[in-house]
């Protein structure tokens, strides 16, 4: 990109500041030919410099974030198999182990 004192200069404007300052002529046609090139180049590094600003300046999306998956509950079977196995170990008391059989069983 050019830059001049009121900001950035387009090619198609230093274009044409080249085709007044030099008219194009039969023999200058190697001239002409070259600026014409010339600004065509230019217009498409411009606009290809803006494309690459305007991809740069875009936020990246959110990375999606999904919920920790919830442990299955186990089925009344296996609750009633584990306060055996509590019961039978002595970590527990009849009391206790009445009062969760009987909540497994009312829950079904």
């Amino acid at each position: 990109m050019f830059k001049g004192s009121s900001g950035v200069m387009s090619g198609a404007a230093i274009a044409g500041v080249l085709a007044f300052s030099m008219p194009a002529m039969a023999n200058d046609a190697g001239a002409f030919v070259g600026g014409m090139v010339t600004m065509k180049v230019v217009n498409n590094m411009e606009r290809r410099t803006r494309a690459e600003e305007a991809q740069a300046y875009q936020p990246a999306p959110a990375p999606v974030q999904q919920a920790p998956a919830q442990p299955a509950k186990p089925s009344k079977e296996k609750q009633l198999q584990d306060l055996d196995k509590l019961a039978s170990g002595g970590y527990i008391t009849p009391d206790e182990y009445k009062a969760r059989r009987k909540a497994i069983l009312d829950s079904m």
